[in-house]
């Protein structure tokens, strides 16, 4: 039975696999947009964005491609045989409506580099459910793309990815996270809020590892998905763990 779910997934078949190897069982429910996944395998994907997107964005577009390149490479029948070995809905969040889950269903929820493709209220709706369908002694954890303080890269350009782009446009970055908003937003929503990696207002580069705030999570189940991080795509990105009291 599902005890994990996994909100806003992108591509499952670029990700490394022994990192693809912790999310591909039936522990899992997934959440994202297989019709979009399978839909860049065509070429009729590409014809899409040149009239549908600016220069710029398709540059980005084909600078992601090209780093593509470094990533495990499968044929489309691959990827969908990669979807098929795990509980994967196709998902649209919209503020006002409740997740298809019941009361304190699962142990633990992670997402990746997806709560910046919402606007601040609708993150926070999302958290409040994401509280509502956790155990107690659940956490969520949330990366996402430390957008104004980092330091250790230039901070994300304005309007990323591209400032022309409407805001209707899915890749569009909708909110610029700190540490202190995600934070405020985890609390505000419920949970006991523990940073782990982000860049504070003086511009230093914090790394805080679980293993060090064990009491912080004292009754909770996933030790081995809480005191491990191997499994982030992106490690560097701004992460807040959410912890649901009982």
């Amino acid at each position: 039975m599902a005890s994990r779910l996994q909100i806003g997934v992108s591509r499952l078949e670029f990700i490394e696999p022994k990192i693809r190897a912790v999310f591909l069982n039936k522990t899992w429910i997934h959440l994202g947009d297989t019709s979009e996944t399978i839909k860049r395998y065509s070429g009729a994907f590409f014809v899409e964005i040149f009239k549908k997107y600016s220069i710029k964005y398709i540059l980005f577009k084909i600078f992601n491609a090209l780093r593509g390149n470094a990533r495990p490479r499968v044929s489309a029948e691959d990827a969908i045989a990669i979807y098929e070995q795990t509980n994967f809905q196709d998902f649209y969040f919209k503020k006002g409506e409740s997740l298809e889950f019941d009361d304190d269903a699962f142990d633990f929820i992670y997402s990746e580099h997806f709560f910046e493709h919402l606007f601040f209220d609708e993150a926070v709706a999302l958290f409040k459910e994401c509280h509502r369908i956790l155990k107690p002694g659940g956490v969520i954890r949330t990366a996402v793309p430390d957008a104004d303080l980092r330091t250790y890269i230039k901070p994300e350009a304005v309007g990323f990815p591209d400032i022309k782009e409407a805001f209707t446009t899915p890749l569009k970055h909708k909110t610029r996270w700190s540490v202190y908003m995600l934070t405020e937003a985890l609390k505000f929503s419920g949970f006991d809020a523990i940073p782990l990696t982000y860049c504070n207002r003086e511009g230093e580069y914090i790394k805080n590892d679980p293993n060090d705030l064990k009491a912080r999570y004292e009754g909770h189940a996933e030790k081995e998905l809480i005191f491990n991080s191997s499994y982030v795509i992106r490690p560097d990105s701004l992460i807040v763990d959410g912890f649901k009291h009982a």
